[in-house]
């Protein structure tokens, strides 16, 4: 059985998580910066107590959406043509 206080923190986690989930490409950045300025010198195994044992989740979006957004040469257009993947215009 969990503590009042780690149903808390197990709370906020999915808050946080379903906000990052939610959100578009300016929205994540902010969310990353405040990321990044609160959690600046910590180690992962402070950040997964920090989070409840749920920065890894984190993290797995993060490194999944940096990868989408800024190295791979194409997009995925979900506007009518299900399915296809064109090259990005650079």
């Amino acid at each position: 059985m969990t503590s009042v206080k780690e149903q808390e923190a197990i709370r906020r986690l999915m808050v946080f998580l379903q906000e990052w989930d939610s959100a578009h490409k300016v929205a994540r950045s902010h969310i990353l910066d405040n990321f990044i300025k609160s959690n600046d010198s910590k180690t992962e195994p402070e950040l997964e107590l920090e989070f409840s044992q749920g920065a890894s989740l984190f993290l797995a979006r993060l490194a999944a959406w940096l990868r989408m957004t800024y190295l791979l040469p194409w997009r995925w257009q979900g506007d009518g043509e299900e399915g296809k993947v064109h090259q990005k215009t650079v």
